[in-house]
């Protein structure tokens, strides 16, 4: 029995997960239009042609709405990573929520920003961990912090005595008396 996953339904399972879309679109295209045909005839739903002025809307908006935006988000795949460009859809809803409240001036709670302002500071985090690739701020954090805590408990040496801060060893193998005749 099939549960709508390719991995359910063993007979698909030769077909791959590419060829899955396909057959959805196929079981709506024969499963979902005889509905439309049946709701108009019983009268439940009254179904009309749209006029040239509104199927020309709708085929802009779908171009518009559908193909030029997966073009877009493919090139930014393309350009970034598909990790970016997947996030970067998450930035959709409060990107057209805060041109709602610039152009329309419409108000929203606090809630909007305290859902909001995480996602942006994940997006643009992602976005710097993917640029510097060898770059971990977690362990950079831990060193700061180490170095931090054991640098005040460090005992440091006061020269108390002249004698106590000469060297006993010459540094460059030549003594002061030897270099003066």
């Amino acid at each position: 029995m099939c549960l709508g996953t390719p991995q359910s339904c063993p007979v698909l399972e030769p077909l791959g997960f590419e060829g899955w879309p396909c057959f959805v679109g196929l079981f709506n295209l024969l499963l979902l239009w005889p509905g439309f045909f049946l709701l108009h005839y019983t009268g439940f739903e009254d179904f009309e042609f749209p006029n040239k002025v509104v199927l020309m809307c709708i085929i802009i908006n779908g171009l518009i709405g559908t193909v030029l935006s997966e073009f877009l988000w493919l090139w930014g795949c393309f350009l970034t990573s598909s990790l970016i460009g997947t996030l970067a859809l998450s930035l959709t809803i409060p990107l057209s929520i805060i041109a709602d409240m610039c152009m329309q001036k419409v108000q929203f709670s606090w809630l909007f920003f305290a859902g909001a302002i995480p996602v942006f500071f994940s997006f643009f985090i992602v976005t710097l961990l993917c640029h510097y690739n060898n770059w971990d701020p977690v362990m950079v954090g831990i060193r700061r912090i180490f170095a931090f805590i054991c640098r005040k408990h460090r005992i440091q040496r006061v020269p108390e005595d002249s004698e106590q801060c000469e060297s006993l060893i010459p540094m460059h193998g030549v003594s002061q008396e030897d270099g003066a005749s």
